[in-house]
């Protein structure tokens, strides 16, 4: 047990598991040996795959590793909505798998790079600039890309780091690469 009260997890518990929460859920708690309810000891990160995003986590492990804090990689997934028609979608569809598959090279990936970081990947059913605010609540940091896949070029931030920027329970940083333009 270290001295904040968070015992150490097997990162393949939370890393590899295929079961998907809800932004609402208690996912936080999970990680926690006593009735706390809230531990900001971690660097939370969101990824959803872009470029950006990866130079985000980079960032953010590097400064996980620094702080001596864990490192939380959040990716968030929702079904595609309509207005309208029904979009059909292959009897495969899984989404929450999908994201899964995403994140599992970089948490291996960060492993090897990073072998005393303690990293953590949670695939949650939600919006994505929800369940990073939710995350920031259990957070000691909050780090954004500042643009993902949603982004039109030219913009300097995105529509989610610019929610988690102006709801977030902790300090952010909206991580811009040098050769974002």
């Amino acid at each position: 047990m270290t001295p904040s009260g968070h015992s150490p997890v097997v990162p393949g518990r939370y890393a590899r598991s295929r079961s998907s929460r809800a932004a609402g859920d208690a996912v936080w708690r999970d990680t926690l040996t006593d009735a706390q309810d809230h531990v900001a000891d971690a660097v939370v990160v969101g990824f959803d795959g872009s470029e950006a995003a990866t130079a985000a986590v980079d960032w953010a492990a590097a400064q996980a590793e620094r702080s001596g804090e864990r490192l939380e990689l959040v990716s968030a997934w929702e079904y595609p909505t309509s207005w309208g028609n029904v979009i059909p979608l292959p009897s495969d569809f899984d989404p929450a798998a999908d994201a899964q598959a995403m994140l599992d090279p970089v948490v291996d990936r960060l492993a090897a790079e990073h072998p005393g970081l303690r990293v953590h990947a949670h695939v949650i059913e939600g919006r994505p600039a929800e369940v990073l605010v939710e995350a920031s609540h259990h957070a000691a940091l909050l780090v954004v890309a500042s643009r993902g896949h949603g982004s039109f070029s030219g913009l300097l931030l995105g529509s989610v780091s610019l929610h988690c920027v102006t709801h977030a329970a902790c300090p952010v940083v909206v991580y811009r690469r040098p050769t974002d333009d």
